[in-house]
């Protein structure tokens, strides 16, 4: 997962704590590898302006932080006392949370199992809404090409040391039977959610102004810093590093995934991994096109598509 900015100090507008329940939030909850870092970013650094138009805006260096989130899977922990808190005294703003690891991460049996995606990300979303005390969400996801969104996610993992082969990270999955659909149905039936905005990563950065105008409410948009393309790590970096951490394990893991980056560049003469065949991907993507008509004719969910002046005047640099 990619670095977050910097916390602020505080959102204190100096409005007394009053009733916990009843909140209405939008809440943007990724997915994992389709640009969310970058949207995150951009939200944390127009935090002020934002604020200024009456947008309150948590993300993951909060809500990872002395915000915290509670405990979404396992025994329940204490109600998130700090954040309610937070939420309560901006409680006359628009109030966006932005964490996608309120799905899952992008270990293996969270990102997805069987011919699901992210198979508790419903059941985790019912615990955050009972904990925030939150009675009218509209959830903002972005979407990606299942095979692509995979093969990004396993990346993930192995930058982080967790060099399982793909045949192993898919073990207990039906990569084929993927649909992005079968994910937002169960999301939308989450009580007290609202509505389910969604939109293709394959879109971005086009998408931008649409998005910021869904999320924000028109005028609110702000700059979205440019770009910067992010490139993957190669297989014969993957290679040997996973060779020195064999020879010596007590390695720091970043250091020698860093120090093997700069050694074999991700380029023509070292590809990236390519865990599925050409043909495998075509056919990812054509499904991936059917599914996504199928989940815009879903109730209560929209799909949105880039405008011609979103298209052609974008606020960021593509990848």
């Amino acid at each position: 997962m990619g670095s977050s900015p910097s916390a602020p100090a505080s959102l204190d507008t100096g409005a007394t704590s009053g009733d916990a329940s009843g909140r209405t939030l939008a809440i943007h909850v990724g997915a994992h590898k389709t640009a969310t870092s970058h949207l995150q970013h951009g939200f944390s650094k127009s935090r002020g302006v934002l604020r200024q138009k009456g947008v309150a805006y948590f993300g993951p260096e909060m809500l990872r932080g002395k915000l915290r989130l509670p405990r979404l899977a396992g025994k329940p922990s204490d109600p998130p006392k700090d954040l309610l808190a937070a939420l309560d005294r901006n409680r006359m703003c628009k109030l966006v949370l932005s964490e996608e690891n309120i799905l899952g991460t992008t270990r293996a049996d969270l990102v997805a199992a069987a011919e699901q995606l992210y198979p508790t990300g419903d059941a985790r979303l019912a615990r955050l809404m009972q904990a925030l005390g939150c009675t009218n969400a509209t959830l903002y996801l972005s979407i990606r090409a299942p095979l692509a969104f995979l093969t990004s996610a396993h990346g993930q993992q192995q930058n982080a040391g967790r060099f399982a082969p793909m045949s192993d990270y898919l073990a207990h999955v039906s990569p084929d039977a993927l649909r992005w659909s079968e994910l937002v149905q169960r999301l939308a039936s989450v009580p007290d959610v609202a509505r389910v905005v969604v939109w293709r990563y394959e879109d971005y950065p086009a998408i931008v102004p649409t998005v910021q105008d869904s999320m924000l409410g028109r005028g609110r948009r702000f700059d979205l810093p440019d770009r910067k393309r992010l490139v993957g790590t190669s297989a014969r970096a993957l290679e040997h590093a996973r060779a020195v951490l064999a020879e010596n394990p007590s390695r720091d893991v970043t250091e020698v995934i860093r120090a093997a980056r700069a050694a074999y560049p991700k380029s023509d003469a070292f590809p990236g991994p390519a865990p599925f065949a050409p043909d495998a991907l075509a056919a990812d993507l054509a499904r991936y096109d059917d599914d996504c008509t199928r989940l815009a004719a879903l109730p209560n969910v929209t799909l949105l598509r880039p405008s011609q002046d979103a298209a052609s005047a974008s606020a960021v640099k593509p990848a």
